[in-house]
């Protein structure tokens, strides 16, 4: 199983890494990213989850209700619901938490790996998720503006350069980017979807490898996943995320499937 998680994560990496080839750029891997951010508790985020594959950590997650989680579609893509593990309620990846198999995971028809379009998952877990420090986030119905800040919590890499996750979770709050113009930074590398939106600046804030499949949360409900970008914390290359209400309708059927 070991294997096939590197080869996994590999292939996604692969998929998006030879768009920046020939501009030497470097994107994020396909496990995720808190740069420039600061440590917090899970008592600040009791709703964020951890992803394991044989014991290792891969992607973060959100608890919508205690049987469901939302992660993004690339961390799951090609494994089986048996090899997951999902660990709540702790600020450490050491700690033990509350842990739940995974009995289904639900993508949409339309996810594009390529693109990266509506990379969305619902994982259902194996039983209910209930303990110290574990709560559910509401699904956006926010409406946001350009000037309006979110906040991404993660375990991934504290830079682009240092490999490895953070055993403690971090958070980091970074302004939203307008679309045409993330569109018009990301022409040259990558295609920005309409299931996307962008959220970054210059002043070295953002998610970075290892923080996939985490949450934005605006207005304190659950309005991005994140997904992909180019590097970490680079002022021409805001992070990229799922927008959540590009994907609700998805997400509510797979609830009750």
């Amino acid at each position: 199983m070991k294997k096939h998680f590197h080869l996994n994560i590999v292939i996604q990496a692969i998929i998006i890494l030879l768009r920046s080839i020939a501009s030497g750029q470097v994107l994020n891997n396909a496990s995720g990213r808190i740069v420039g951010g600061e440590a917090t508790t899970i008592d600040k985020a009791d709703f964020m989850v951890s992803i394991r594959v044989s014991g290792k950590f891969i992607c973060g997650g959100s608890l919508v209700t205690n049987e469901y989680v939302i992660t993004a579609a690339h961390c799951v893509k090609g494994f089986s619901p048996s090899s997951l593990t999902i660990v709540g309620g702790v600020t450490k990846l050491s700690e033990a938490g509350v842990r739940r198999g995974v009995t289904k995971i639900i993508l949409p028809k339309d996810y594009n790996q390529r693109t990266f379009h509506r990379d969305a998952a619902v994982l259902k877990l194996s039983g209910k998720m209930d303990g110290n420090n574990i709560g559910t986030i509401e699904l956006c119905n926010k409406t946001w503006q350009l000037g309006d800040y979110i906040q991404v919590y993660g375990w991934g890499q504290v830079s682009e350069n240092i490999r490895g996750s953070s055993n403690v979770l971090r958070a980091v709050t970074v302004p939203l980017v307008g679309r045409k113009k993330c569109i018009s930074m990301y022409k040259k590398e990558a295609t920005i979807t309409q299931s996307m939106f962008c959220a970054g600046n210059a002043d070295g804030k953002d998610s970075c490898a290892g923080d996939s499949g985490g949450p934005a949360v605006f207005g304190e409900q659950l309005c991005g996943i994140v997904s992909w970008g180019v590097g970490c914390a680079r002022p021409e290359y805001p992070g990229v995320y799922t927008s959540i209400k590009t994907v609700k309708g998805f997400i509510n059927k797979a609830m009750v499937l």
